[in-house]
């Protein structure tokens, strides 16, 4: 989204992690972290302590002409002036139907702001449907380690195959028409 033109506001999602401490905010309440595959202890991240100029910087790349966004992150952050400066296609897409999705990605609201934008949601899907197919034993491995994120399961008993034909279909079909209005 930044390199099409969002720009992050860093209070915006301070406020918003003070009060939503799962998803995106989990990571900074500080706990359990691994470097070379060895547990260690992370200390907490205050966010508003962090590099203000740097997180709000305009990160615009002109040479980008659309953009898909499929559940994106820093949904609660952007700077709605920004977003509706945007002058490219905006194509978002959330994993799950209304009132399933992540209030850390959902772009509804993202997409209304943007003066090109567009909507669209996968049913009976979730936010870790985009991720690759689990092999066998995966979800297994996973817990073992400690993660308690169903990563490896849709939770609808849609297959995650049948969800990424789905997704690239509406990647496709946005990338070919705002591309084709382009050029």
């Amino acid at each position: 989204m930044e390199i099409a033109g969002a720009r992050a506001n860093l209070e915006a999602y301070a406020r918003y992690c003070d009060t939503y401490q799962t998803w995106d905010c989990a990571w900074y309440a500080g706990g359990q972290g691994y470097v070379d595959d060895k547990a260690i202890t992370v200390d907490k991240v205050d966010l508003r302590k962090i590099d203000r100029a740097r997180f709000e910087r305009s990160n615009l790349d002109r040479r980008i002409k659309s953009a898909v966004l499929i559940d994106p992150g820093l949904a609660q952050a952007y700077d709605a002036q920004s977003l509706k400066e945007i002058a490219i296609p905006m194509n978002f897409i959330n994993l799950g139907s209304a009132g399933t999705i992540p209030a850390a990605v959902i772009a509804s609201g993202l997409a209304a702001l943007s003066p090109h934008g567009s909507y669209a949601t996968v049913a009976q899907a979730d936010h870790f449907s985009f991720l690759p197919e689990c092999k066998e034993g995966g979800a297994e491995l996973l817990k073992s380690f400690g993660e308690v994120e169903p990563i490896c399961d849709d939770g609808s008993g849609r297959s995650r195959a049948d969800i990424h034909s789905e997704l690239i279909i509406l990647v496709r079909e946005a990338l070919l028409r705002t591309l084709k209005e382009r050029s």
